[in-house]
């Protein structure tokens, strides 16, 4: 199936030199087509880059600089987001997994007969914990 617009299909490449360099020819013709197809008119840029057919709303394709491989150029200016955004990046470390506890429960093996597990199993969805509880409560 072939559409009327410019297409950048890059699926099918892995990262061998060869398939890098398929990447950019691909990406030139993709990028020329679109920029050939942005100076006719009759299309316009939606609010996430995307450039749309003004006559029927169809979307054509996102904008050549959003889609563009990166170059070792690129890759050579790139710092970790802990450098580059330090506050961003200590609010997504603040927010990540469980609060810590100040004694956190420990995961054992335990040997259960059959049919007692399987009565706490038919108890309901939170059994473990009602396990649990019986243990807590057997302690000597």
């Amino acid at each position: 199936m072939t559409s009327k617009w410019p297409q950048f299909i890059t699926k099918d490449l892995m990262d061998s030199e060869e398939d890098a360099a398929e990447m950019q020819r691909r990406w030139d013709v993709y990028n020329r087509e679109m920029k050939a197809l942005i100076a006719a008119g009759a299309v316009h840029q939606d609010e996430d880059g995307w450039w749309v057919d003004d006559a029927t709303g169809e979307l054509i394709g996102p904008d050549p600089e959003i889609e563009r491989p990166l170059t070792a150029e690129d890759f050579a200016r790139m710092r970790p987001m802990k450098e580059a955004l330090p506050d961003l990046y200590e609010s997504i470390q603040r927010a990540r997994g469980r609060p810590r506890v100040e004694k956190p429960k420990e995961a054992v093996t335990l040997r259960v007969d059959p049919d007692t597990l399987a009565r706490f199993k038919a108890s309901g969805r939170d059994w473990r914990a009602r396990m649990a509880k019986v243990l807590e409560a057997a302690k000597p």
